[in-house]
């Protein structure tokens, strides 16, 4: 009888192993899944805008970001998570030579044009970049100058944490 009483006390011992194990590998999953952060947002209105902070208020899709009111309100995308991320802004205008800028905690990262119209056509001016970023930084678009700004799906700004 002491036989298969330790026989089955190493079966249960396997059994706790291998569902610690499992539980490890839920907990990782938790913990990487919880860093991801994502989001993709179109103006909601349109309309002539003159050398202000862009609001890309329209949230079609977000992840990982708790403060997505201030985001809305602000125009600023808050840092919570360091790591690598990937910005991508495409922004449609009628206005001969509109400018815009990603401005990372008040400075200049990036330039856009969107270009000079010979006919009264929108055209749209992208970028994507890649930059690593701190806890607390902050990132928005800066219309330079004084130009028409589409909204909806015609212009549109993403962050992407990719590591």
């Amino acid at each position: 009888m002491d036989d298969k009483l330790e026989v089955k006390i190493d079966q249960m011992k396997e059994k706790q192993t291998l569902t610690k194990s499992r539980l490890s590998h839920v907990e990782s999953e938790v913990i990487r899944n919880s860093k991801r952060v994502a989001i993709t947002a179109h103006p909601s209105s349109e309309g002539t805008i003159s050398n202000t902070r862009m609001k890309f208020d329209d949230v079609k899709y977000s992840v990982g970001i708790t403060n997505l009111s201030s985001y809305k309100t602000t125009g600023k995308f808050t840092v919570e998570h360091e790591g690598l991320y990937l910005i991508s802004a495409s922004v449609m205008s009628l206005t001969n030579n509109a400018l815009y800028y990603i401005r990372l905690n008040g400075n200049d990262i990036s330039l856009t044009h969107i270009g000079q119209h010979k006919e009264q056509h929108a055209h749209t001016g992208a970028v994507t970049l890649t930059r690593k970023l701190n806890r607390n930084d902050q990132v928005w678009l800066y219309a330079a100058g004084s130009w028409y700004l589409f909204h909806d799906v015609y212009s549109n700004l993403s962050i992407i944490k990719i590591k």
